[in-house]
């Protein structure tokens, strides 16, 4: 796989990025409970809310609807996931009609700076698109997240003036940002 314009040449070789089933259900479950680890004020979903879902939890949430990126070895080192309104999130900025929100972005430590993050907004935006004909893609990241927040400009995403307060940074805000599909 070659670098995204203005990326490091460390591009992870033979990375692709699937649409997850419910067969899924275990890496997608190893994976959350990693990114909330790593960054447990990141996301609005807790690390001990997580550990409690059952397997018949995971595999409904192991869908169509999100997306892991996996290294040439099929290790997951990356996930995103996309909704409409028809599937609205418990918590957050809802969509509006024709939006897909685009929630739980992450990529691992040791694959970061390596386009796991190019690869995974690209195919939320093919997804969005020719899936689930959205006309706009629509996030939220904790103001205080400066590399999150350049990554989104990146890939075309401005902030809309809209925000919320962040469910466990007392006053701290999640920004909503949006980009056309």
């Amino acid at each position: 796989m070659r670098a995204p314009a203005g990326r490091s040449p460390r591009a992870l070789e033979g990375m692709y990025v699937v649409r997850l089933t419910p067969e899924d259900w275990r890496s997608y479950a190893e994976l959350r409970v990693g990114m909330l680890t790593d960054a447990p004020d990141a996301f609005w979903t807790t690390l001990a809310e997580v550990q409690e879902r059952t397997e018949e939890e995971w595999r409904r949430s192991s869908n169509g609807h999100t997306l892991q990126a996996r290294d040439a070895g099929g290790r997951p080192v990356g996930t995103v996931t996309v909704l409409t309104p028809e599937v609205p999130p418990h918590v957050g900025l809802l969509p509006g009609a024709g939006d897909a929100l685009v929630l739980a972005v992450y990529v691992i430590p040791d694959a970061r700076g390596r386009g796991v993050v190019d690869a995974l907004l690209e195919a939320a935006r093919a997804l969005a698109r020719d899936v689930l004909g959205a006309d706009r893609l629509v996030l939220q990241v904790t103001e205080t997240n400066v590399a999150a927040l350049r990554v989104y400009e990146r890939h075309g995403y401005a902030l809309t003036g809209h925000s919320l307060p962040h469910p466990r940074q007392p006053g701290v805000r999640d920004l909503e940002m949006a980009r056309p599909v």
